[in-house]
C-alpha cells in the first residue's frame, strides 16, 4: 500500500455473548452492560463445581466461574448454502458460528455483489482445541490408551465425531467460502489478539492490488471455553470477580469471551459506483511487531510504531480523533501500557477536556481473543452510524496509573 487505496466497509455480521445481531450488540454498548455470567455445566468438559477453586491459580483448576459465552446456536437459512445439512451438523460449533456471521455480512452487502469468482475469505482464528477436536482426541487417544494399558483387544469402537473437525484452524473459513461459492479462496491466520485486524490488513492489500474485488474479513474465537478459562487462570490474567473493568481502579483481570465478527470490504471507488451503504472507510493501517513485550505486558514502543504508521498513511494527526477504541483487557499492566502509548502519541498538544474518549468493548463482551479487533471495529462503526460516543461498561474512577 505504498500508494493508498481507500477501502470501504459495506457489510457487517457479528455474533457475540448477549448479542445475536447488531441491534442487540449496540443496545449492550449504549446501556453499558456486561454479558458476563456464570458458566453452565453444558459448556465445560468438567462440571463447573469440579473445575472451580477460588483464591487464585491452582493446578487444573479455574478461579472464576464467569465468562461471556454465547447461548444456543446461531440461526441461518441452511437451504441458501452449498453445504449438506447433515454434514454441517457434525462440524464444530465454531464452524457454524463463523458461517452465520459471514452469511449476515454477505447478505448485508449482497445488493452490490455479483461476480463471486473474485471474492475471498480472510479470517483470524485461534489455533487452540475446539470442543469437537477435544472429542476426537478423547475418542482416538482414549481408546488407544485403553488398549495399551488394559490390554483389551476388542474391535475398535466406531468414531462418533466427524474427522473433518481435526482441521481446527482453517476449516471454518473454508466452509464459509464453500457455502457462498466464492472463487477467491480462503486464508486463515493466527496473530493472537491482533488476528482480526491483521485479516483486514491482508484484505486491504488484496483489494489494493486488484487481485480481488471484495473480501469477507474478520475474526472468529470459539475454542473449548474451559481450555481458555484454564489457560488464562494459570497465567493469573483472569479477573477473580468475573468483571472486566478497563482503565478502572478496580480492574483486576480479563473475562473470557467468544464470538465472530465479519466485514465485507470493497475498494471505495467500486462501492461508490455501486451505490453501496458504506459503514466506514479504511484510510490507513499500521502494523508492527512488539519485539520486547510479552503476552501480558506489551511494549509501548511497538504500539507507537503501529499507530504512527497508520496516522502517517492516512495523513491525520492524533488531535483529529474523537474516539479511540482500545485493546484494554482490564489487566492493570496491559491497560497502563496502552495509556502510556497514547500519552506519547498525543505529545504536548493543547487538549480540550472531553475532546476525545477512550474505551474498550471487552467491558461488554469479554476478551474474544482472535475476534477482539472485530468487536472493536463493529462498536466503532455503529457509534459512527448512530453519532454517539459510546460509554465503557464497569467504569467508575480511573486507575492510579
Amino acid at each position: 500500500m505504498s500508494q493508498r487505496t481507500d477501502i470501504a466497509i459495506v457489510g457487517i455480521g457479528g455474533i457475540f455473548a448477549d448479542a445475536p445481531d447488531l441491534e442487540a450488540f449496540w443496545a449492550t454498548i449504549v446501556a453499558g452492560k456486561s454479558a458476563a455470567r456464570e458458566v453452565t455445566d453444558a459448556r465445560w468438559t468438567l462440571p463447573v463445581d469440579e473445575a472451580y477453586a477460588p483464591g487464585g491459580p491452582s493446578p487444573d483448576r479455574v478461579y472464576s466461574r464467569r465468562a461471556c459465552l454465547i447461548d444456543g446456536e446461531p440461526q441461518f437459512d441452511i437451504a441458501s448454502i452449498d453445504i449438506p445439512e447433515d454434514v454441517l451438523n457434525e462440524l464444530d460449533p465454531s464452524v457454524r458460528l463463523l458461517l452465520a456471521a459471514g452469511l449476515r455480512a454477505f447478505e448485508d452487502a449482497a445488493a452490490s455483489i455479483a461476480e463471486r469468482d473474485r471474492i475471498g475469505v480472510i479470517v483470524g482464528n485461534l489455533a487452540l482445541p475446539t470442543e469437537a477436536s477435544s472429542a476426537l482426541t478423547r475418542e482416538w487417544l482414549g481408546q488407544t490408551f485403553e488398549e495399551r494399558v488394559l490390554g483389551r483387544s476388542a474391535s475398535r469402537k466406531p468414531r462418533d465425531t466427524n474427522a473433518l473437525n481435526r482441521y481446527v484452524t482453517g476449516l471454518p473459513a473454508g466452509v464459509l467460502a464453500k457455502a457462498l461459492g466464492l472463487g477467491g479462496g480462503s486464508v486463515t491466520l493466527d496473530a493472537a489478539c491482533a488476528s482480526s485486524l491483521y485479516a483486514l490488513k491482508l484484505a486491504v492489500d488484496e483489494l489494493a492490488s486488484g487481485r480481488m474485488d471484495a473480501v469477507l474479513a474478520g475474526g472468529l474465537s470459539r475454542p473449548d471455553s474451559l481450555y481458555t478459562q484454564m489457560g488464562f487462570s494459570q497465567l493469573r490474567a483472569v479477573s477473580p470477580t468475573g468483571t472486566c473493568s478497563p482503565f478502572d481502579a478496580k480492574g483486576n483481570g480479563l473475562v473470557v469471551g467468544e464470538g465472530a465478527g465479519i466485514f465485507v470490504l470493497k475498494r471505495l471507488s467500486d462501492a461508490v459506483a455501486s451505490k453501496d451503504r458504506i459503514y466506514g472507510v479504511i484510510k490507513g493501517i499500521g502494523l508492527s511487531n512488539d519485539i520486547g513485550g510479552s503476552l501480558l505486558a506489551p511494549s509501548s514502543e511497538g504500539q507507537l510504531r503501529a499507530m504512527r504508521a497508520a496516522y502517517k498513511q492516512c495523513g491525520w494527526a492524533p488531535h483529529d480523533i474523537d474516539h479511540i477504541e482500545c485493546h484494554a483487557t482490564g489487566t492493570p499492566v496491559g491497560d497502563a501500557v496502552e495509556v502510556e502509548s497514547l500519552r506519547a502519541l498525543w505529545g504536548a498538544e493543547d487538549w480540550r477536556p472531553g475532546q476525545c474518549i477512550v474505551g474498550s468493548a471487552k467491558s461488554n463482551f469479554g476478551h474474544t481473543l482472535t475476534a477482539a479487533g472485530s468487536v472493536a471495529l463493529i462498536k466503532t462503526l455503529l457509534a459512527m452510524r448512530e453519532g454517539i460516543l459510546p460509554p465503557t461498561a464497569n467504569y467508575e474512577r480511573p486507575a492510579p496509573n
